[in-house]
């Protein structure tokens, strides 16, 4: 029998997965979209409580085994269904080390259990998710998990005659959650995958459907107001703790739900088909999101576009699955006989368990037509593979020993003078045959792209790197009046983009009466914010980026930068603008040459980098050695 779900239950729900839609896409605001899973936990315990109460009201009993037989068909064969066809499409278009990964989440999620694989994973939940198809089952694992001690909980507690006992014993358990939750709250792992640590986010949806049947108090014009509190609280940025934020979230979830009442002027936005729609479908929606985003994004460049189609797709495939999957399980008896159809659907699932079992088997020899096609398309495919076969070229700047991430540029013969909290080598010296002379480089990571120029080329200077947020604004004149007492000459270098960098530079030489050298490194050009440089090297296509914006800026700066060394001789300048971007083409792949030089937006790769070395050298030759 099918049972009604409040109108306002839908809306919320609908609400709450287009949240964390849109946390998915990384869109900007949306960075606490994720929020939308803790409304999804107090709504299935508002719900299941609902359920079995019921129940145990009209019959005096409760049956387990039917409890769980309903909760099975209820997430089971969408689950797996979509997951099902997910994990196949990863066996035609990804590598087989990443398929086998894919696989076991896979298996772990239909078995309800992959939030505990990601509790014991290497990464956090912030890493993760956006790397791994199936990282949303997490959410499911916790559910389920849920589904299996609740009933018998709430079974015990309802023998508790006091009324006032019984609400008094379910707060004391979300409050124990909750200081769990405020005192791990470091561990996000913890917090985020561990049952213990979500339970009372569904016991405040049983606590609200209790306070349901006592509390009379119903203002419409109110619970929109905590509709569009939680919107505001969810959009804006903030710097609060994660259990903060979760408690605030699922109150105002329970206090809307409470309070909710019918009425025609809120009805336009609470009772808005698109968002009944939505929940209606929202868990085949979820199921769908998160694999639909992440093959999207592989394969296709960001466009103004991106949002609408996913939507819509996704809607496409939730409908789908919700009509001819979702419900026909759901309201299925179990001992019904299988037709002719649900036998051809039983073959089909039992000859793709064959087929994946086969390819686990024969692994190393396995090659589909498909990845043949795409091999260039499939070798590169999932991030973290990407990171580890172009770590040389595109995350130049840092490397890992034993489990800590080392600046490149701090070569096997240069000497570590300083360390950060994390291990992080932030000030090195390469030392050189000519004791005269020092390139002492400071700057953030902007200067950092010239890094692994200054490691390829063959000078005899000491090369000195000291990395700092606001280069300019901490100056070590200890360190360089240092310095001057091995150095004869001193050149301070750095990259900059701008006039107050620009004065700030002629302020810092004052300071030392002309006695060091100045060189400026200029600006590199900028990408277009929708062109993803690895998705060009991935797709393998040319990716040209417009520069007329870059061409009158670095061109302006250009200009003062001139003036100021035509009467400084202190001074002088290095532009490397006309060899990222010769003849004025600026390409962030080059298809032929096979070159990437950017890694984002305005970070080059050491590919990038070691692309000035050659003008740099002559441009060396012709300024600090002529004399020499």
């Amino acid at each position: 029998m099918k049972k009604k779900i409040l109108n306002h239950i839908q809306f919320l729900r609908g609400f709450s997965v287009i949240l964390v839609f849109l946390y998915h896409l990384r869109l900007e605001y949306f960075d606490y979209g994720f929020l939308g899973v803790d409304i999804f936990f107090v709504i299935s315990g508002f719900v299941i409580t609902s359920l079995i109460y019921s129940e145990i009201e009209s019959t005096n009993k409760f049956n387990f085994l039917n409890f769980y037989i309903k909760r099975f068909k209820r997430i089971f064969p969408v689950l797996f269904f979509v997951i099902s066809l997910s994990l196949l499409f990863i066996v035609f278009f990804q590598p087989l080390n990443l398929f086998l990964n894919n696989l076991k989440v896979y298996f772990l999620s239909l078995i309800g259990i992959s939030n505990f694989y990601y509790l014991f994973s290497k990464k956090d939940y912030f890493d993760t998710v956006f790397d791994d198809p199936f990282a949303h089952t997490w959410s499911l694992g916790v559910e389920e998990q849920f589904y299996i001690i609740f009933p018998l909980f709430l079974f015990l507690l309802l023998n508790i005659k006091s009324y006032f006992k019984f609400i008094f014993f379910i707060i004391f358990i979300i409050i124990l959650g909750l200081s769990f939750s405020i005192f791990f709250q470091e561990n996000i792992k913890l917090i985020f995958y561990s049952p213990l640590f979500r339970f009372w986010e569904f016991l405040v949806g049983t606590l609200t459907f209790f306070l349901s049947n006592k509390i009379k108090f119903k203002n419409n014009n109110l619970s929109l107001l905590i509709l569009i509190i939680l919107i505001i609280f969810i959009l804006i940025p903030k710097n609060i703790s994660l259990p903060i934020i979760t408690i605030a979230t699922c109150l105002l979830a329970s206090i809307f739900i409470l309070i909710y009442e019918k009425k025609k002027i809120v009805n336009l936005i609470i009772e808005n088909r698109l968002f009944i729609f939505l929940g209606n479908i929202s868990y085949s929606f979820y199921l769908w999101h998160l694999p639909v985003i992440y093959f999207y994004d592989l394969y296709f460049l960001k466009s103004f576009l991106r949002v609408p189609l996913l939507f819509f797709l996704i809607v496409i495939l939730s409908y789908f699955s919700f009509i001819y999957v979702e419900n026909k399980f759901r309201y299925l008896k179990i001992n019904v006989k299988f037709s002719l159809k649900n036998n051809v659907i039983i073959g089909i699932t039992i000859l793709s368990l064959v087929l994946l079992i086969n390819i686990i088997a024969f692994k190393d020899s396995y090659e589909s037509p498909l990845k043949y096609k795409f091999k260039n398309l499939v070798y590169h495919l999932n991030y973290l593979e990407r990171k580890i076969n172009y770590s040389d070229r595109v995350i130049f700047y840092k490397f890992n020993i034993s489990g800590n991430q080392i600046y490149r540029f701090c070569t096997e013969e240069a000497k570590s003078f300083k360390s950060d909290k994390n291990n992080l080598r932030i000030e090195c010296l390469k030392k050189g045959k000519n004791e005269n002379r020092i390139f002492y480089i400071v700057g953030n990571s902007h200067t950092a792209n010239f890094i692994p120029m200054f490691n390829e080329i063959d000078i005899n200077d000491s090369i000195y790197y000291s990395h700092k947020i606001n280069p300019l604004e901490n100056i070590d004149f200890v360190q360089i009046n240092n310095l001057k007492k091995n150095y004869k000459n001193i050149i301070f270098t750095t990259n900059i983009s701008d006039f107050e960098s620009l004065d700030k530079l002629i302020n810092i030489q004052k300071k030392f009466n002309q006695d060091i050298k100045i060189l400026i490194l200029g600006a590199i050009p900028n990408v277009n914010n929708n062109i993803e440089p690895l998705k060009c090297l991935i797709r393998n296509v040319d990716c040209i980026y417009d520069t007329n914006l870059n061409r009158k800026r670095i061109k302006f700066l250009n200009s003062k930068i001139t003036q100021l060394i035509n009467y400084n001789t202190n001074f002088n300048y290095f532009n490397p603008y006309n060899i990222i971007c010769p003849n004025k083409i600026c390409k962030v792949f080059d298809k032929e040459k096979n070159l990437i030089t950017h890694r984002d937006a305005s970070h080059l790769t050491s590919e990038g980098s070691i692309l000035m070395k050659k003008k740099f050298l002559n441009f060396y030759n012709n300024t600090y050695n002529k004399n020499d």
